[in-house]
Formats: structure tokens, C-alpha cells, sequence
């Protein structure tokens, strides 16, 4: 196996931030997206996780070393039989617009996840032309977000001693039950095969907070979600003492972890910084 060091991976592929220093991340030769592409793309963290957490089928590919557009085919839900076309980019926002430029006549997709700023940057390069904005970039935005991964496990946490594992029937429960003050519109169920959720109790035992890691094919980077913490314990770090955690077991299994959060939700950025994530790529997603 080759290696490539986080930073190089940051720098070479984008993203709106900063990069922390990081440990080398273990890069991979033998990971499959659904099409041959060069190392450095094949082996992006972006697509190594994305494509088997969402179950793509990459039915196209057009990229520079700037930047990467695909068309994938993925499920219309997480339970869907169904399946739609997308269009997928990472990398600066005008290096994925000169893509979507060149790729247009190819278009025939609904939901499309680019760079933040691409519609942007696409709408001054066909202005130039005098193009017509390609169908799937007429529609509005409905969510810009942040794709967060770290390589490096994370500094000790006070209360991170008190964080446990949850398994067996009845600590599932609890921690089902716990999502619904910690974190009611999280997106990873209990329900889901393969997940593993850690918690944090108070002394007389209750679950206060929440976390879980989603690990729908072996071997991939884990994608955390659904953390959340109960109102009258927040601002006390146990929100970042269980990313901590989970953070740690999560490395035992692949070289880095993920997340994806919502843009805008600076607390929730900070908790993840301080454990050690750094954004990798700003994104803006349609309907």
C-alpha cells in the first residue's frame, strides 16, 4: 500500500479550511468506486467513504488535478429499491464548475452535491459564453454542509472515563430512548445493521448523551452521526468526551473517521475541531 499524508490530501483536494496537522492517513490501491480512476482520486477520502456509505454506481467520471465530477446512480432513500442518477463534485468550486461546463450535454439528473460556490462560479463562466445554466443547476440550494474527517487519535477528554459502549437489547433502548432528548432529528438510527453507539450516563445511571458510528461495509471509514447531548448538559464537554471515543475505536478499523454536519452550527464545529476533525470539503446540496 502507497501512503500520502493528510496535508497532501487536503491541499491537493480542497476544501474551505484550514487542515490540522494530522498522521500520515493509510491511502489504498485496492478500493473500488464503480469506475478506474487515477490513484489520487480513487483513493480520495471523500469517494472511498461516500461511495460505500451511499451505495453509489459511478456510471461517469470527469476530473482534472483540480477537481472531480461524477454521475452516480444511488438508492432514491436509505430503504429504497429505486435508484436516481446524481451528479457529485469535490475539489474548488470553479475547478468542479469548468467540469459541469464540459460534462452539460451528459446531464440528466436530479439531485446534484458540489463544492460550495459552484452555482456561482458555473453562472459567471456560461454568462461569459452566453450558455443556459444546465438544468440540475437551476434549482436552488436546500443545504450547504461541511464533510469533517481526522486521521489522529484525539486528545484525552475529562469526561470521556464515563463514555461506554452500548450494547445488548436493553442499552439500544436506552440509547433510542436518549436520542429523543439528546438529539430528536438525527439521522442515524439505532435500527441500522453493523452501527455501534456509545453513550454517557449521569449518576443515577440515565443516558444524557448520545453518539453512533455507521458501518455499512467493512473496512470503510466509520461515519459518526446522531451525537447529541441533553439540554441540561451541555456546555460540560461530553459531547466531545464521545466523539473522542468513538474516534478511538473507529481508528482500530480504518485509517480515518467521518462525519457530515450542516454548515452554520459553530458549536457543534468547535466540539469536532477539538478532538481533532477538520474540514475536508464545503458542499451545497439541491432537493
Amino acid at each position: 500500500m502507497r501512503r500520502r499524508s493528510f496535508e497532501t490530501v487536503t491541499a491537493r483536494f480542497g476544501g474551505g479550511r484550514t487542515p490540522q496537522r494530522q498522521r500520515p492517513i493509510e491511502v489504498r490501491d485496492d478500493y473500488d468506486i464503480g469506475v478506474e480512476l487515477p490513484g489520487y482520486w480513487a483513493n480520495h477520502p471523500v469517494l472511498v467513504t461516500e461511495s460505500a456509505h451511499n451505495d453509489w454506481s459511478t456510471r461517469r467520471a470527469w476530473w482534472t488535478d483540480q477537481g472531480i465530477l461524477l454521475r452516480i446512480s444511488r438508492r432514491a432513500g436509505r430503504w429504497a429499491d429505486t435508484r436516481v442518477d446524481s451528479l457529485y463534485g469535490i475539489g474548488p468550486a470553479p475547478a468542479v464548475a469548468g467540469l459541469i461546463k464540459k460534462a452539460a450535454p451528459f446531464f440528466d439528473v436530479g439531485r446534484t452535491t458540489v463544492p460550495r460556490g459552484t452555482r456561482a462560479e458555473l453562472a459567471k463562466l456560461l454568462d461569459e459564453d452566453e450558455i443556459d445554466v444546465p438544468a440540475p443547476f437551476e434549482s436552488a440550494v436546500a443545504a450547504t454542509w461541511d464533510w469533517l474527517m481526522t486521521s489522529e487519535a484525539p486528545p484525552a477528554c475529562a469526561e470521556e472515563g464515563r463514555v461506554e459502549e452500548l450494547t445488548g437489547r436493553s442499552s439500544l433502548e436506552s440509547a433510542r430512548l436518549a436520542l429523543i432528548e439528546a438529539h430528536p432529528g438525527g439521522e442515524l438510527s439505532v435500527d441500522e445493521a453493523g452501527s455501534r453507539w456509545f453513550g454517557w450516563r449521569d449518576d443515577s445511571g440515565v443516558l444524557r448523551a448520545i453518539g453512533g458510528a455507521s458501518r455499512r461495509v467493512t473496512g470503510r471509514p466509520w461515519v459518526l452521526g446522531s451525537i447529541g447531548v441533553a439540554p441540561a448538559f451541555r456546555g460540560m464537554g461530553i459531547g466531545a468526551a464521545i466523539t473522542a471515543a468513538m474516534v478511538r475505536a473507529g481508528l482500530q478499523e480504518a485509517p480515518y473517521v467521518t462525519l457530515g454536519m450542516y454548515a452554520g452550527n459553530e458549536a457543534a464545529l468547535r466540539t469536532y475541531q477539538s478532538v481533532g476533525f477538520t474540514v475536508l470539503q464545503e458542499f451545497e446540496s439541491s432537493a
